[in-house]
């Protein structure tokens, strides 16, 4: 909160400038606004997610829509949750915002904000707001993980972010499935056994992977795991085939 010319403004930090570092754009409210602000923090992280649209909205060098903004204070800050609720049906607001702060993800789906709220914390957990992402990227793709299929893309550090290269990360995994993800490694391993890629320096690392080796390894590694567990998804068997090639494509590069 800032005072200029005698009146109170809220400041919010948030789009980014030409330069990529945060704008602050300034909302005139009253005593009245920053009470509530200060002391109910589900109506105070509805305001902010509802204001950050505006901010993104002012681009690099815009001024934000400060009509537009000091219209959300009364109907956030001081109107019954039902309202609330009502309001946000209607304007666009930043979702993961919330989703940073510990909002309950299936109620906040639902509209239920208030709700979803009552989990929030003051500190923000992005690490939360990648999981949610990925999740949502895959849900638009029709894809739907089984525990499995999650265990198997969090063995390899893919959960995330499925354009990584793999590795083994086994202490990401939920102990009680890291034995089942073993097994399919395992599958994985003895399939591709024996199998090798060849390096030819001459042309760099990038010809490791147009070897046709590495299709060969793909491919048979693909039809053990599937043959095995018919009931993965594509991106649970992709992840482990991937592996056993970059892991054979690594030994390629040091021979």
């Amino acid at each position: 909160m800032v005072r200029a010319d005698g009146e109170l403004r809220l400041e919010v930090t948030a789009g980014a400038d030409a330069l990529h570092d945060p704008r602050t754009f300034a909302v005139p409210v009253s005593a009245a606004h920053l009470e509530v602000i200060g002391d109910d923090l589900t109506r105070h992280l509805l305001l902010w997610s509802a204001i950050l649209p505006l901010c993104s909205a002012a681009g690099i060098r815009g001024p934000l829509d400060q009509h537009a903004a000091v219209a959300l204070l009364d109907p956030i800050l001081f109107g019954t949750p039902d309202d609330v609720e009502s309001l946000f049906l209607g304007i666009p607001w930043d979702r993961r915002r919330l989703v940073a702060q510990g909002a309950d993800i299936a109620l906040l789906e639902r509209g239920e904000i208030f709700a979803a709220l009552r989990s929030a914390t003051v500190e923000s957990d992005w690490h939360r707001v990648q999981t949610y992402d990925a999740d949502r990227g895959r849900a638009r793709r029709g894809v739907r993980l089984t525990p499995l299929d999650a265990a198997l893309l969090r063995y390899t550090g893919r959960y995330l972010h499925c354009g990584r290269l793999p590795t083994r990360e086994p202490d990401a995994v939920d102990p009680d499935l890291l034995p089942e993800v073993m097994r399919v490694i395992a599958i994985a391993e003895q399939a591709c056994a024996g199998m090798r890629l060849s390096s030819d320096r001459r042309r760099g690392r990038s010809a490791v992977k147009e070897d046709r080796g590495w299709k060969r390894i793909e491919e048979k590694v693909d039809r053990a795991v599937r043959r095995a567990y018919p009931d993965l998804v594509d991106d649970a068997v992709r992840t482990v085939s991937f592996l056993m090639c970059s892991e054979a494509a690594a030994r390629a590069r040091t021979t």
